[in-house]
């Protein structure tokens, strides 16, 4: 066999002409991966599951993480800039990233919006609410609250099956190479997410009547799926705190409905629940809405808040119902 000795200083020129030849024999993908955009913190929780080990998409947050609900989110020169460079954006849609209409004016006109609430069932802003002070006033385009939906559908794991679906659907159209990757990632959510549901299925067969109060709407949708009942909301406004005026009315509410426990986010002001709750004897306790979080989360995060979640509602409420055994029925 023929052997060539390269000198040691043309090793280095040789091993360049020899990567050159198999990169043109065998090409490589060298571009970076796009940037999924995501409008809110809990569909950048989703998206990140689904793209994790794929090299097509990298997730990436537009608001800050310890924001909470974007509602009031203005981006900065920064977020603009890199919008202007984004061709794919994740959404919770329904109006929670208020923020999006003005800050993607400067996108590219052909950027690919991901809506994530799409098939979700949706709740009014007042539903179940007993406390409305007269005529509710009208928010945009003149529409009233009880008009309008709620946005935070994300806490209940029955919808984040949806909008995970939703994404994935989106995902597997934009990069078809990677679909099984998407549908078996999707697989283990809808997995982990009907255990999360069979956990508050059990919740509520045994646990009736419960009445709460809460900061603002973003307890509703998994209130509904425990079974619980939202009556009022400490202010009708997320930034101004309660008027002497409604904690007159909150307290009646609270004695003549007899409300079992206030609920908080985590951004909330606890200083009128303190309040109330001190006053009248009624617990309180913060629940985590996952509107927010670590920079850098597990990705198994939702779940672990969920269950957190559900730890926490199940010691503030004991079971007061024992749910009939299915395997008395049938006539056994």
């Amino acid at each position: 066999m023929l052997t060539i000795k390269v000198p040691p200083q043309n090793r280095r020129l040789a091993c360049l002409i020899v990567l050159i030849a198999i990169l043109l024999i065998f090409p490589v993908q060298l571009m970076a991966a796009d940037r999924l955009a995501c409008a809110s913190y809990p569909v950048w929780i989703f998206a990140r599951f689904l793209t994790q080990g794929t090299d097509r998409f990298q997730a990436e947050l537009i608001t800050n993480p310890a924001t909470g609900c974007p509602h009031e989110f203005a981006p900065a020169a920064r977020d603009l800039e890199r919008l202007t460079k984004t061709r794919f954006l994740v959404k919770n849609g329904l109006d929670l990233e208020s923020y999006l209409p003005q800050a993607l004016m400067v996108a590219p006109k052909d950027i690919k919006v991901i809506d994530a609430s799409d098939a979700v069932p949706t709740l009014s802003q007042v539903w179940g609410r007993v406390d409305l002070e007269g005529e509710p006033a009208k928010r945009s385009g003149g529409k009233l609250p009880s008009m309008l939906p709620n946005p935070h559908i994300f806490l209940s794991p029955k919808n984040a099956k949806i909008m995970v679906a939703n994404i994935a659907d989106a995902l597997i159209e934009l990069d078809p190479q990677n679909q099984e990757h998407y549908r078996e990632r999707l697989a283990q959510w809808s997995s982990d997410m009907d255990r999360l549901s069979d956990a508050i299925a059990d919740f509520q067969n045994t646990r009736r009547g419960y009445k709460v109060m809460t900061s603002h709407g973003f307890f509703d949708y998994l209130a509904q799926d425990l079974g619980l009942t939202v009556l009022a909301d400490l202010s009708p406004s997320e930034e101004a705190p309660p008027s002497a005026a409604r904690l007159d009315l909150l307290r009646k509410i609270i004695t003549s409905e007899k409300i079992n426990a206030i609920l908080l986010d985590p951004h909330a002001d606890p200083s009128a629940a303190q309040t109330l709750g001190a006053e009248l004897k009624v617990p309180g306790a913060v629940i985590d809405t996952v509107a927010s979080g670590p920079s850098d989360p597990p990705l198994d995060y939702y779940q672990l808040v969920l269950k957190e979640d559900l730890e926490l509602l199940s010691s503030l409420f004991p079971p007061n119902y024992k749910a009939p055994d299915q395997t008395d029925s049938g006539g056994q």
